[in-house]
């Protein structure tokens, strides 16, 4: 009896200490610009190593993450190690790891990952393309003590460097790139948690590239959600509307080595599965967490410490001016062992609208875990509806246009209340 009454008690504790379980995953992609590579056009005094060490060195004072994913190293295999050696694994700090890219089309530049070991190990490294350049797929499972053996969390990360240039052929070899991306890991990877990172060299969210990535109806098991849906997904190329948003290029006047032209580009992406943005497997993306380090919209056309940069301190902008002709993007990922695809969290909804202020149409995105019905209802600022629908709606993330066009100016209140019974209300302007 007293060894029943033993076995129930540790398994109440057990069960009490799984229970709650939460860790926040910090996430950076990286174009470093020839990291350790040196050609004509950008020789050894215009991007030294050991300069570009420091200056790598500042700029993880302002973001230091857990995974650190980066493209256009030199292949060299030393570098790795040598970039760990300098700028991770230093004051006493001995647990980041690396893997470098494996690099099977021979091209003088890679992609590599640094991962924190305490949080995560590498489960597979492979590649998942190799035209033009290798595209690499790192597999991990998230460290845990609370956890059970074996009771892991997977967490895939996609590297990726897609062809530079403008205009219809550059823009089909993206494409080629993105649909052999995804026709390799819709075998490997459906439903999971899976993010897709790297430096697209995309000008626009019409290019197929981009739409092959994101079309839920082309790949609607291995997808990838846009976190900057919707106001940082358009023709962004030279455009201040999405000021915010650009991620390239750091300097306004170029120097052979570094592009230049000022900030007026989004090449650098990271994009979730709908795992993630859901939740449904124990990492959910935290809202609002995506952001180019160094971007505070006040740098369109210009370099990224001039004017004076509201986002980071002057070390770190000029830091980042020096070092590279992109910016950093970084995520938070959550997380927790109370995430599970079989619950369902009826206090909240992931729910985006655009635009707003709207004219004629406002697009929403929301989510849901199962099947069902969700309802969508305009109300006035008198509280009476002034648009209702109901519509069946599929596991995972749905989209919808209202027609606004017809009401009249003014504030109203826009509700939504998806499959799960989740619902949101948020105030939209129409007309105004």
């Amino acid at each position: 009896m007293k060894k029943s009454l033993s076995l129930i008690l540790l398994v109440i504790a057990s069960l009490c200490m799984n229970a709650g379980v939460t860790d926040t995953i910090k996430v950076m992609q990286y174009n470093l610009l020839n990291y350790g590579n040196y050609t004509d056009y950008c020789p050894q005094n215009l991007n030294n190593i050991n300069d570009k060490n420091r200056y790598i060195r500042t700029i993880l004072t302002a973001y230091y993450p857990d995974i650190f994913t980066v493209c256009e190293v030199g292949r060299a295999s030393n570098l790795p190690d040598d970039f760990l050696r300098n700028n991770l694994n230093i004051n006493g700090i001995n647990y980041w790891k690396t893997e470098a890219g494996a690099n099977t089309s021979n091209s003088y530049l890679t992609n590599c990952i640094f991962y924190n070991s305490k949080k995560l190990v590498l489960r597979r490294h492979h590649v998942a393309q190799s035209y033009i350049r290798d595209v690499d797929i790192f597999s991990f499972y998230l460290k845990n003590d609370a956890l059970a053996h074996g009771d892991t969390t997977n967490l895939t990360c996609i590297v990726a460097h897609l062809k530079a240039g403008y205009g219809a052929d550059d823009e089909e070899k993206r494409r080629v790139m993105c649909r052999n991306i995804m026709n390799n890991i819709q075998n490997l990877y459906k439903n999971s948690n899976v993010l897709i990172m790297g430096d697209f060299n995309l000008y626009t969210n019409e290019e197929p590239a981009y739409q092959l990535l994101t079309n839920k109806n082309t790949y609607p098991n291995t997808y990838f959600i846009d976190p900057l849906y919707p106001y940082g997904v358009g023709a962004w190329n030279e455009d201040p509307h999405y000021e915010d948003y650009h991620t390239q290029s750091t300097n306004r006047q170029g120097d052979g080595c570094r592009s230049g032209g000022g900030m007026d580009d989004r090449f650098d992406f990271i994009l979730m599965s709908e795992n993630i943005y859901g939740g449904r497997d124990k990492i959910q993306y935290i809202d609002g967490s995506c952001h180019a380090i160094g971007q505070d919209g006040r740098h369109f056309n210009n370099s990224i410490n001039s004017p004076e940069n509201h986002d980071v301190s002057p070390a770190v902008a000029n830091a980042l001016f020096s070092n590279s002709d992109h910016l950093p993007v970084t995520m938070k990922l959550l997380f927790s062992n109370d995430l599970d695809v079989n619950e369902t969290n009826t206090s909240t909804l992931r729910f985006d609208i655009y635009p707003n202020p709207a004219k004629e149409k406002i697009n929403i995105r929301f989510y849901q875990n199962n099947f069902g019905k969700a309802d969508i209802v305009i109300f006035n600022s008198l509280g009476q509806s002034v648009y209702s629908d109901e519509i069946s709606v599929s596991e995972g993330v749905e989209e919808y246009v209202i027609p606004v066009e017809n009401l009249r100016h003014g504030i109203y209140f826009l509700k939504v209340t998806n499959g799960d019974g989740a619902t949101q209300v948020i105030k939209v302007i129409v007309g105004i």
